[in-house]
């Protein structure tokens, strides 16, 4: 029994410890659509203004909209046949290189497997490191993968077919439709998979590749539908409707969006649905299918909105402009690219900040800035105070100084650190003759308070600053700044 208990306990280690623990880290952003469902609705909220963090420059237009893995990673394709992944700071890790233009949109996998497809007719599983997993022809891809529950990858390619895919590239079903698709599919909380085809048709699919149902909207459907709380599937078409159709198929209602729909709906907390037109209005429709708003964009949107946890929209236009829009209906902010915001999608990451591709072959991180208040304390000090002074470095994690304040030492001394775009930092306090000491800070939307204490460096009380200092303290401690 002890023999059997001993084993048992052994297996259960090995598989908490195991590397795939760790895999189910979800994603900030691991799809065209966020989810399955392809609501494009963020638990992360978003920038409150309209500062270019940076641009990442590609060699040619950004169609594709970005997929955020949990370790902050931005991946993109790029007309110049490249898959890039991105660091957060916006330099470049890797570039993955196809033999076309990739405009889908990768989806990342709960192992951390990147698939995208390419004009070039392959879907591509691509490794964390950049490296090809494997590779599968299953014709020209505009159409953004989704991955079921099961791992079962999903893609619309212009052969006509929705493709299934098992997780290690053998194909399991194809499901022929009469157009192209380069509607994304999304996948209802029974299985079923819903996807557009420019045949007109919106499909219904059995997990099994079989037929459930097929709704006809009259005009090609390039936007990929999305699925609300009450099992309602949204999808627009060229014929400039968006349609709510019931789970079994039939339709609940139409809403006209002036114009030709090639956007992807959203979909907010409180039901209400967000879309482009081309009539150069982004549209908020109540669940019931009337008009709750129109914002007007200057332009034709090809691109679909995303929605931040506090009920803001994002989207982009023809015009170059990405908005920021409150839930009821009026600007918040407006970014102004150097390109046309074509048919890449705004996407959230964890660190608040907005990511969407250009027709100026750039990539922008959108995000504001926050400010962190240090305050020193030396409460502890007897000595003379007009000698002193406090210094506060603020570093990236690879140790470069982003930021850098002094001020004169008082007992308790505040520093302000302003303007730090978001992100993760390490704050540095020091004071000469005495110990300085490091904190890790998130900097957010709201500004952040770090209060540090200072020990005097001469713990042991013989006047001197020394060795035996260091040890009292500890290796977490150090001098600097005498």
């Amino acid at each position: 029994m002890k023999k059997l208990l001993l084993i048992c306990l052994t297996i259960l280690t090995l598989l908490c410890s195991s590397p795939s623990w760790s895999q189910l880290e979800p994603a900030p952003w691991p799809s065209f659509g966020h989810d399955p469902q392809n609501t494009r609705r963020s638990p992360y909220v978003g920038p409150t203004a309209p500062t270019a963090r940076w641009a990442f420059p590609t060699g040619g237009m950004i169609q594709s909209s970005v997929a955020v893995s949990s370790d902050g990673t931005i991946y993109m394709g790029s007309v110049d046949h490249n898959l890039y992944a991105v660091n957060l700071d916006g330099s470049q890790k890797w570039a993955f290189q196809t033999s076309n233009n990739v405009e889908s949109s990768p989806a990342i996998g709960s192992d951390g497997t990147i698939y995208v497809g390419s004009n070039d007719g392959k879907l591509y599983a691509i490794n964390a490191d950049g490296t090809q997993k494997w590779a599968i022809r299953i014709g020209g891809i505009f159409s953004s993968p989704t991955i079921c529950s099961d791992g079962t990858i999903c893609v619309g390619s212009e052969n006509d077919n929705l493709c299934a895919l098992n997780s290690d590239g053998t194909k399991k079903w194809a499901f022929p439709t009469g157009g192209e698709i380069w509607s994304s599919p999304a996948i209802g909380p029974d299985g079923t998979i819903y996807v557009g085809s420019w045949d007109g048709y919106l499909y219904a699919i059995n997990q099994d590749g079989t037929e459930k149902w097929a709704f006809q909207t009259g005009s090609q459907i390039w936007s990929s539908p999305a699925i609300g709380t009450d099992g309602a599937i949204y999808v627009g078409s060229l014929g400039g409707n968006l349609y709510a159709v019931n789970s079994d198929g039939s339709q609940r209602w139409e809403f006209p969006a002036g114009n030709g729909v090639y956007s992807s709906p959203a979909i907010g907390s409180d039901g209400v649905i967000y879309i482009g037109s081309t009539d150069y209005n982004l549209y908020a429709v109540n669940p019931d299918g009337s008009r709750k708003w129109f914002f007007p964009t200057g332009d034709p949107v090809y691109s679909s909105p995303s929605i931040g946890a506090d009920g803001t929209i994002y989207v982009g236009s023809d015009n170059g402009k990405v908005f920021a829009v409150k839930p009821d209906g009026t600007q918040k902010w407006v970014f102004q690219a150097g390109g046309g915001i074509s048919y890449s999608s705004p996407a959230i990451g964890l660190d608040g900040l907005v990511y969407v591709g250009s027709q100026d072959h750039s990539l922008y991180a959108i995000g504001g800035s926050s400010n962190v208040n240090v305050n020193v304390n030396l409460s502890n000090y007897s000595g003379d105070f007009s000698l002193m002074l406090v210094r506060v470095n603020v570093l990236k994690s690879d140790g470069a100084v982003v930021a850098s304040a002094t001020a004169p030492a008082a007992h308790i001394t505040t520093i302000p650190i302003t303007c730090l775009y978001f992100g993760s930092y390490t704050v540095q306090a020091f004071a000469p003759e005495w110990l300085s000491q490091s904190q890790l800070v998130t900097v957010g939307q709201s500004p952040v308070t770090v209060n540090v204490t200072l020990p005097n460096g001469d713990v042991n009380g013989d006047n001197v600053v020394e060795d035996q200092d260091y040890s009292i303290m500890g290796a977490g401690w150090y001098q600097d700044g005498t």
